[in-house]
């Protein structure tokens, strides 16, 4: 019986990672894919039509464009190393976690979490999303014709909002991808009891490859934000697409990082009350029974289990309900803040160098 979900599983309908996962391409090499066809775009084309440098009558020269520079060299072989690297992680993650489950209910929430990442369509989403963007970007750019490198002719302009497109429908997938995979996770610690945790256990495996994974996610996420720094910090930002972007980024990363724990929180939330009343009734029982002995002068038992339930009371109490560690929060919290700490550090240097 299988035990787990492929990473072709995970990619499902997405018609882009289909092609691309026949290709067999590794994320190194799709990154640097990414980064050469950018800096064609960033620096040849330019040379070519005259608007790598500055000169008289061009608003913006692609040299001095350290936006978009980020963006194509940087942020763009980012996005697309995470998206063809991620199917893999999250069949890993489903690898370590599934197994805990009763084992007559492994091949249902296999076949249903299989199920959720087979029938997304959530493409079409990244499809009209990128659609979208374009529209934005040439109702923006129309304005802009032979005045900026990236509008200097309709090819520049046409390849700037093709990348736009692939941008956007690479991010949607991705977080598409992270949410699927936390329903399907929430889904099966559903059926996963899970006892007050003290140390290391069977379980920890599990909870530290998704924490593991959440974490790149996190940096992930990180590095968009950086983009999104540089566009109001290094540039005019647009609004309300800029806004949109911001308020959505700085609600994502610490719902994407949590959200495939929640079930697990809760099931050790549960567990953690169970054991704090069940200890706290076993020390009022024995309490109650040492005052019975004392009202008839009995000689108390010196080897009275209530140090023992105290110690348990307070481990219980002390139990974390979370499956992770508090350094991994503070982890998430700067990768979602970093970028526009150091961001604007940069422009704060920029100004007084």
């Amino acid at each position: 019986m299988e035990t787990s979900i492929t990473s072709q599983d995970v990619i499902g309908r997405d018609p882009l990672g289909r092609f691309l996962f026949r290709l067999k391409i590794k994320p190194w090499q799709a990154a640097l894919l990414s980064f050469s066809t950018f800096a064609v775009y960033m620096f040849a084309l330019p040379a070519l039509f005259g608007v790598l440098l500055p000169r008289e009558g061009l608003d913006r020269s692609s040299i001095a464009d350290r936006v978009n520079m980020a963006g194509f060299l940087f942020i763009h072989p980012v996005v697309m190393l995470f998206y063809i690297w991620q199917p893999g992680q999250i069949a890993g993650v489903y690898r370590k976690a599934l197994p805990l489950l009763p084992g007559d209910l492994q091949g249902g929430v296999l076949r249903a979490a299989r199920i959720a990442h087979a029938t997304s369509r959530m493409w079409l989403a990244g499809a009209l999303a990128g659609a979208g963007v374009m529209a934005l970007g040439f109702s923006f750019v129309v304005d802009l014709m032979g005045v900026r490198w990236y509008s200097y002719n309709w090819l520049m302009a046409v390849i700037l909002q093709l990348s736009r497109f692939l941008l956007f429908y690479l991010i949607i997938l991705a977080v598409a991808r992270h949410m699927t995979m936390a329903f399907n996770l929430n889904r099966a610690y559903l059926h996963i009891k899970l006892p007050v945790l003290i140390g290391q256990s069977r379980y920890s495996e599990s909870f530290e490859t998704i924490t593991r994974y959440g974490l790149w996610f996190a940096g992930f996420g990180g590095v968009l934000g950086m983009f999104i720094a540089m566009r109001f910090f290094w540039s005019k930002p647009l609004f309300p697409e800029d806004a949109i972007y911001l308020i959505l980024y700085l609600l994502l990363i610490p719902l994407a990082f949590s959200l495939p724990f929640w079930q697990a929180h809760r099931s050790m939330l549960i567990s953690r009350m169970d054991a704090v009343r069940q200890i706290s009734d076993s020390l009022q029982d024995e309490y109650d029974r040492l005052m019975k002995d004392l009202a008839i002068d009995k000689r108390l038992d010196q080897d009275s289990h209530i140090a023992a339930l105290r110690s348990m009371l307070e481990l219980a109490e002390k139990a974390p309900t979370w499956p992770f560690e508090n350094w991994d929060v503070y982890r998430v919290i700067a990768a979602t803040f970093l970028p526009f700490v150091m961001t604007g550090i940069g422009v704060l240097l920029d100004l007084w160098i």
